[in-house]
């Protein structure tokens, strides 16, 4: 009895709950209160009676059931905020089919429903803008006047959505609620677009018109790259065009398209000559043959890539490669060191052993015959050589101390964090690294004449063939890298005063006539 009791009960509630629903689809308020009547309890029970996720209040708020939708918020206001399938609370739904006095009923049970991202990310107010309903986003706006800031997850605005669905008067009313607010970027980027560059690449003339009236639309379009800019305006119809060039955001005149004979707008007649003053179309010529070679030699000396940042890594392995060599090559000289207790025996005139020359210690020092210094173990022994050989140490070592120092001093800039994104800083390093070479080819060259015994450097020419034949040979393979480094940073230099002279003569040329 008590199943079948318990059954017959819950036959009684789907029943209701179906009668509900049908009542919310026909936004029938005395069907709602007759079931009021029956359950009062019912509007409590929706997320456990039934399998729709869909409450009554997101029904009628869609359909646009004022008197019902008033009748369910006075019952239960917490409807307000519960959310659908697609974390849609009702205020979504009221919003994007524009029922104004809906919105109003909802925000007045819950305000923070303006601030619910759905499962796109969006809130009612992007939904009123993408729709249209002017009169529902000054609702929500005189709500909760922050939601305007809300930025979607891919970095549109609400000035976007309005550029993107082309409404430009609701444009016109949100611009004049943000403009209250200083801290709103109008450079917010989707794609690299703000809002004049996303209204010029979908070709809409009156919004192009409308922003470029703005001083902070145009701000933030000129805080954009210069080939970004030129990229976007080359691809924008003729009439935006001759718009930019009046505001002085365009790319260089030479880069633009040729333009009809004239251009009839308004009142205005816009003939070629208009906008380019005292200039006739000139056959193509075809180009000599020195202008072809200076352009190869252009594309040779240009950098490709970010070449930056591998100039960074390549000298950062060379100068520590370096600094491990040299610092091996100083504590460790050619020859090697002079042993404790190996010496030469010591001789007086009279060829008999002498033993005042050794220094009396645990040492075991001794008088080195050929300069009558005292010789202790630890020291160079390269040093001590015969006058020959020895003349080359002291060469020896200061080229090692300048290439590692020289070296040390690159791998500490380097790494230190200090900015050396720029191309005169990386060409001055990269002469310091030739520099740094060229001292540890010379350390090379003395630490080989140092080893070389005194017979083969009096008796041969060989050793002296090859010091020359690598000294001029490394002469002339850095005369090369310094011409090349010095033409491309002539090229470096002259290509940015070309692009400064232009861009100058670019303005002065722009059009007086006031196009707008």
């Amino acid at each position: 009895m008590g199943t079948t009791h318990n059954n017959l009960h819950h036959h009684e509630d789907d029943k209701m709950m179906k009668v509900l629903y049908e009542a919310s689809y026909s936004g029938s308020v005395s069907t709602l209160n007759s079931l009021i009547q029956k359950d009062p309890l019912i509007l409590y029970k929706l997320n456990s009676q039934t399998i729709l996720t869909e409450t009554p209040l997101h029904i009628s708020s869609l359909l646009g059931h004022l008197e019902f939708t008033k009748a369910l918020l006075t019952l239960k206001p917490q409807l307000a905020l519960e959310l659908d399938s697609f974390r849609s609370t009702s205020l979504h739904m009221a919003s994007g089919e524009g029922h104004v006095d809906i919105v109003k009923e909802l925000l007045l049970a819950y305000e923070e429903a303006c601030l619910v991202l759905d499962q796109e990310g969006r809130i009612p107010l992007h939904y009123a803008v993408i729709r249209g309903r002017r009169e529902v986003v000054r609702e929500l706006i005189r709500a909760k006047p922050e939601c305007y800031l809300s930025i979607l997850h891919k970095g549109e605005s609400i000035l976007h959505l309005c550029v993107r669905y082309n409404h430009l008067e609701m444009l016109k009313d949100l611009v004049v609620e943000v403009m209250k607010n200083d801290s709103f970027n109008f450079g917010e980027f989707y794609g690299w677009n703000s809002i004049l560059h996303l209204a010029i690449t979908l070709k809409q003339v009156e919004t192009v018109r409308y922003l470029l009236s703005i001083p902070k639309v145009r701000e933030a379009a000129n805080l954009k790259n210069e080939m970004d800019n030129n990229n976007i305006i080359a691809n924008s119809s003729l009439e935006i065009q001759l718009m930019l060039i009046n505001y002085g955001i365009t790319k260089e005149q030479r880069e633009m398209p040729s333009p009809p004979p004239e251009i009839s707008n308004n009142n205005n007649i816009i003939t070629e000559e208009t906008i380019r003053p005292g200039k006739k179309k000139k056959k193509k010529k075809k180009k000599s043959g020195w202008r072809k070679i200076l352009k190869r030699m252009g594309n040779g000396l240009r950098h490709k890539g970010n070449w930056i940042e591998e100039a960074r890594g390549t000298l950062s392995l060379v100068a520590t490669v370096i600094s491990t060599i040299t610092f091996q090559a100083g504590i460790n000289p050619p020859g090697g060191f002079i042993q404790q207790n190996v010496s030469p025996t010591p001789t007086s005139n009279n060829g008999h052993q002498d033993a005042s020359q050794y220094l009396s210690g645990p040492l075991g020092c001794y008088i080195y015959n050929s300069t009558d210094e005292w010789v202790c173990p630890g020291l160079a022994a390269s040093a001590f050589q015969s006058s020959y050989n020895g003349f080359y140490f002291l060469p020896y070592l200061i080229c090692n101390t300048i290439s590692f120092v020289a070296s040390l001093a690159i791998t500490l800039l380097l790494v230190s964090g200090v900015p050396l994104k720029n191309k005169v800083i990386m060409w001055v390093l990269s002469i310091g690294m030739c520099v740094t070479l060229t001292f540890l080819a010379l350390t090379y060259l003395y630490g080989i004449f140092m080893i070389i015994p005194d017979s083969l450097l009096y008796h041969s020419s060989l050793p002296d063939r090859v010091q020359k034949v690598a000294y001029w040979t490394w002469i002339g393979l850095l005369g090369l890298v310094s011409v090349f480094i010095i033409m491309r940073f002539g090229y470096w230099l002259g290509n940015m005063c070309t692009k400064k002279i232009k861009r100058h003569m670019s303005r002065n040329n722009i059009i007086g006539t006031s196009y707008i």
